[in-house]
């Protein structure tokens, strides 16, 4: 099985989950995996070994400010046509699987060529019903577009009765 794994790397949450998938999917003969990491500029990644030759895209990103997602920041920062490029140029086809942690250009490229796709990330959650403060119109259509996968393991700190990985199990907690 060949999977391209797209990460978010903005924020190093996104890409410490991928370093531990990286090991498990190191332990799998049979699994080939391909890493694409975007929304941060390429020398500011770090510690990035064990993703071999890993791929960067400009992608896109939230900009926040004083702890909330500055919705003009964003749309300062953000280059729509460069995503639009990258989703577009991006071949992967000769996936079987792409997997995205909240990461939109593969799982756009993945959905735009039928790849099947799958969603881990904390924000998967928030697909299924789950309680979501404050959440108002944009924030939904965030959730719902930003990476859109056709399945989803959401990872959050309770189940909620819904395929989500709750997340003190996960840290030994």
């Amino acid at each position: 099985m060949k999977i391209l794994y797209g990460v978010q790397g903005t924020g190093n949450g996104h890409i410490s989950r991928a370093r531990a998938m990286a090991r498990a999917f190191a332990d799998l003969p049979d699994v080939e995996v391909d890493f694409l990491f975007s929304g941060r500029d390429p020398e500011k990644y770090f510690d990035m070994e064990i993703f071999g030759d890993y791929q960067t895209r400009t992608g896109m990103t939230f900009i926040t400010h004083a702890g909330n997602v500055s919705i003009l920041r964003t749309a300062i920062h953000n280059k729509p046509l460069t995503l639009l490029k990258e989703i577009n140029s991006l071949d992967v086809t000769g996936y079987d699987l792409v997997v995205s942690d909240f990461e939109p250009v593969s799982a756009w490229a993945a959905r735009r060529q039928n790849i099947p796709s799958l969603a881990i990330s904390h924000q998967a959650a928030f697909s299924f019903d789950v309680p979501k403060r404050g959440e108002g119109f944009l924030d939904a259509q965030i959730m719902k577009y930003f990476a859109p996968t056709e399945h989803k393991i959401g990872l959050h700190w309770y189940h909620f009765d819904n395929p989500i990985l709750h997340l003190s199990w996960m840290l030994g907690l």
